[in-house]
């Protein structure tokens, strides 16, 4: 009795008989496919489908395709994104998304001079020529899709909240890049009687060392704030730093609070707003496959909503003599 017969792969060869061309051009396809016209490269990817061929090594048939199966997240600069929340958070979104879909990402600087399908950019100058491109930031950017939180309405809540608490003496901290959240707070509070202490920085990189030396400035003098409103949770805890340096309580002396619902704001016992980072990145990655495998632009998705998180560091003003 004969034994079963060994089943062997499909090579090139075969693929280039099925698709009725020479094995240059089935070769080609998968390592030149520039080399190829379209309809014929076509014609051998279909081929190739149809015996189960799938290239020469694991890219070949993204690059017979003309993709990389690559995406850039895009940033100023790629060595502080891991050490800020935000922007790890997301970069887990995106990384989330990538995975599930095979695709690999990269985070650079230089998305530019790399071959990738699409880039995701996030703090940094965008440029809105290399497409498909998406951007996470706090307001649209002209001509891409924007995957941005709506913070109009924590803003809100949280200026809401202070008055309720007696805070009639605030103060806001802010780094470079905070321009957006200062105007939303604007609408809220009597922009005469609201001081802002910025820090001077080129980087609009958030750390907790600008939000130690903001708040030292702010609560100098006998009139200090009663509330801090730092424009990010890496800022807050700068300022909680110096609080407690200074020997003051927070929050019997003074209110702290800050933008994010970051990692680690729950343990410090933080009032924050919840931004919704990696849901972003997550919606900022699915946007941008889109766009890769549509063809077509994406229109901007509905702003993700945000929300008030009360907890330990903010309290009733302080009683004045």
């Amino acid at each position: 009795m004969e034994g079963p017969h060994k089943r062997t792969r499909p090579t090139v060869r075969d693929v280039a008989r099925q698709a009725e061309v020479s094995v240059w051009t089935a070769s080609n396809t998968f390592s030149n496919p520039d080399r190829v016209a379209a309809a014929t490269r076509q014609r051998v990817l279909d081929a190739a489908d149809a015996l189960g061929y799938v290239g020469p090594n694991p890219g070949a048939r993204a690059l017979a395709l003309g993709r990389s199966n690559l995406v850039a997240m895009a940033t100023s600069e790629p060595e502080r994104l891991l050490s800020d929340p935000a922007a790890a958070l997301i970069a887990q979104g995106v990384l989330t998304v990538c995975s599930r879909a095979g695709i690999s990402m990269v985070l650079t600087a230089q998305a530019d001079e790399l071959l990738v399908d699409g880039r995701i950019e996030f703090r940094g100058a965008f440029d809105a020529t290399r497409r498909p491109c998406v951007t996470v930031a706090d307001v649209a950017v002209t001509n891409v899709p924007t995957i941005r939180p709506n913070l109009d309405p924590g803003i809100a809540a949280l200026a809401d909240y202070l008055r309720s608490m007696g805070h009639r003496r605030v103060a806001m901290l802010s780094v470079p890049g905070d321009e957006n959240r200062l105007e939303l707070f604007g609408h809220h509070f009597d922009a005469a009687d609201v001081p802002v202490f910025r820090s001077s920085a080129e980087s609009d990189w958030p750390t907790r060392g600008a939000g130690e030396a903001l708040a030292r400035r702010a609560l100098r003098g006998e009139e200090r704030p009663t509330a801090l409103i730092a424009l990010s949770d890496v800022v807050a805890a700068g300022a909680l730093d110096t609080a407690h340096a200074l020997g003051l309580r927070v929050p019997e002396d003074v209110t702290i609070v800050g933008i994010d619902d970051t990692p680690g704001a729950d343990t410090l016992g933080l009032t924050t707003i919840v931004v919704p980072y990696r849901p972003m990145g997550e919606l900022a990655a699915s946007t941008l496959l889109r766009w890769i495998d549509g063809g077509a632009r994406p229109a901007d998705p509905p702003p993700l909503p945000t929300a008030l998180s009360i907890r330990r560091t903010s309290g009733p003003a302080p009683a004045t003599d």
